[in-house]
């Protein structure tokens, strides 16, 4: 069967596919279930209800795309397509080149140099090609019927020391004509993304790809971005332009906005952010998807050789707005009065990006401390009407207002604060942030999201490289103590932050958050449900971690292994439950001192 790298995009004109957005996503084998690495968590339908914890989950169901087919149109009873063989991936050497078409009429154009094939300028096709080296091959098919088709893979020529190289875990290749980007800027750098899944257990280089498509890549984070193993920002690009190109990545659902995450300092462990994540799966709670990768990053053209790996990464859904992560309405420009103009918001508390302002809000007068702005993310701050500013707003202050009175009903409004927020998700975020001891937590990374006609959620949660007995940061070293107020200010504080401490001071809230505590600890929270997620990923990373440590020797594993950083985490996590599971028997928790 072709490989879904043999992507086609048919248009009616060439111009008229600059606005459209292509999706790409392998068809599915429905007779059998699809069972997810631990590194990728299992994640509950929008909109279901939580669970209530007592029975982890070990499956999810979701599309595959490892194989697929090229896409065609049947016109007056032609088929259009452009088919490329071998659909692109590495090669030893040097690789033939055919491009094919059912359309015997067909006229053919295409670039070796990622550039767009223009017709009458681009080389014309006459016949099999040979290439020497790596080349991102595009290539356009101008048919009888007016129409066009487009494919558009990557050849990766190996250098010696990569032919052999294969792994357990998916091999993914971002490759650029140009130079790798060092430092954050909002602009992406036009890379190919080359994606190899293990079939059936092992990966290799020289294996047919899962994927081979153009992307966008930029620098990201506010701290990690200063490390030498550098996070990435992805957006999957379609093969006409560098508009967006939904895809299914390693499994995941189709979409173009991706993160790669490079654990390195903080989290020696690797998988620090995809078990927090995994566990608000497993307790109903939508968090990104995640899947474990080591990743080559090639520039300049050149061949792809062992000086080109960088590690172990996380590849994981950006938070944004999607039915398959965070399923909100759309909400329009126009959308300016009731009820349109009350969602969908997506909105976080922390710094600002380039150009940002954020707004604040919800602080009752100063009852409240935010020590962040809130800062919009979708819709963005750039073009918003004031009037969805004002709503946001209000919201947030009317929220403060019931907060901060005696009877927790808005002054202005009326309103009790469960007539404002989801109660459960705002326990349930917590209760995961408070579990891992995240310092930074609810102040810096925390996301919010509200749908039209809806109760405001807080999460999805994000961000836990520096929890749970990290390396190099001493405020999550102790498993005791709800927060690390008792040693530094530089912390949250889990009880008082924000509209946190109003929430606390509602005794029906606290009775309501302890036991959804109980629960969970006694469920998927438990010592057994959270060392099965754990060991599970520490199959997956066995093999790969020493490479990594290899490539990274300033960053290996403490005591000596990994085997001893995942005794660290073990350790830590089983203390942590203890601690708070005793604290459950005070008839205030909130008074449960370290040990």
């Amino acid at each position: 069967m072709p490989s879904n790298t043999h992507l086609v995009l048919l248009c009616g004109f060439l111009a008229a596919c600059e606005t459209g957005s292509t999706s790409l996503e392998a068809p599915r084998d429905d007779a059998a279930e699809t069972l997810p690495p631990a590194g990728g968590s299992a994640t509950p339908e929008p909109g279901s209800t939580p669970s209530d914890g007592t029975t982890p989950s070990s499956s999810t169901d979701v599309p595959s795309d490892s194989g697929g087919s090229t896409t065609t149109t049947d016109i007056g009873g032609a088929l259009l397509d452009l088919e490329v063989v071998p659909p692109g991936g590495a090669f030893v050497g040097e690789v033939e080149v055919e491009l094919t078409t059912t359309d015997a009429d067909a006229v053919i154009w295409y670039t070796l140099d990622g550039t767009p094939p223009v017709p009458g300028e681009a080389m014309r096709y006459d016949g099999p090609f040979v290439l020497d080296r790596s080349a991102s091959v595009r290539a356009l098919a101008e048919h009888s019927f007016g129409q066009v088709s487009m494919a558009a893979p990557t050849f990766l020529r190996l250098e010696p020391d990569a032919v052999d190289f294969s792994s357990n875990l998916p091999l993914v290749v971002a490759w650029s004509q140009e130079g790798v980007p060092t430092e954050r800027r909002e602009v992406y750098d036009a890379f190919t993304l080359t994606v190899v899944e293990p079939a059936p257990e092992r990966a290799s280089l020289l294996a047919e790809p899962a994927l081979s498509v153009r992307s966008g890549l930029k620098v990201r984070g506010s701290s990690s971005s200063w490390y030498p193993k550098k996070p990435y920002r992805i957006e999957t690009w379609g093969p006409l332009d560098d508009e967006d190109m939904d895809v299914a990545l390693l499994g995941m659902p189709a979409e173009a906005d991706w993160v790669l995450l490079a654990p390195l300092d903080f989290d020696r462990a690797f998988m620090r952010n995809a078990l927090v994540y995994d566990l608000s799966n497993r307790i109903g709670r939508y968090a990104p998807r995640t899947r474990f990768v080591e990743l080559f990053v090639a520039e300049d053209g050149e061949d792809v050789g062992l000086d080109d790996y960088v590690g172990i990464y996380v590849v994981v859904e950006r938070i944004e707005r999607d039915a398959e992560r965070v399923p909100i309405t759309r909400l329009e420009p126009t959308d300016l009065a009731l009820p349109e103009v009350s969602g969908g918001y997506l909105f976080k508390e922390d710094r600002t990006g380039p150009g940002e302002v954020g707004f604040w809000a919800g602080d009752a007068d100063g009852t409240f401390d935010f020590e962040s702005p809130f800062v919009y993310v979708d819709p963005g701050e750039q073009g918003l009407p004031e009037p969805q500013r004002q709503y946001l707003t209000d919201l947030l202050d009317d929220l403060g207002h019931a907060l901060a009175s005696d009877d927790f009903r808005s002054p202005h409004t009326g309103r009790h604060y469960d007539a404002m927020i989801d109660v459960d998700a705002w326990i349930d975020h917590h209760i995961l942030n408070v579990l891992s001891k995240n310092p930074d937590a609810f102040r810096l990374s925390a996301y919010f999201h509200k749908d039209r006609g809806g109760l405001l959620q807080a999460g999805p949660v994000w961000d836990f490289d520096r929890t749970m007995g990290c390396a190099s940061d001493g405020r999550a070293a102790d498993p005791t103590w709800w927060d690390n107020s008792n040693e530094t200010d530089d912390c949250s504080r889990v009880f008082d932050h924000g509209f946190w401490r109003g929430l606390f001071d509602d005794p029906v809230f606290r009775i309501r958050y302890f036991s959804r505590l109980a629960v969970l600890l006694d469920g998927a929270l438990s010592e057994g449900a959270m060392l099965f997620v754990v060991a599970s990923m520490e199959a997956e990373l066995a093999e790969a971690a020493p490479r990594n440590y290899d490539r990274w020797p300033d960053y290996g594993p403490r005591d000596g292994s990994f085997d001893a950083e995942i005794d660290l985490l073990e350790s830590w996590l089983i203390e942590r439950q203890r601690w708070m599971s005793g604290c459950l028997e005070l008839p205030d928790p909130r008074d449960c001192i370290g040990g």
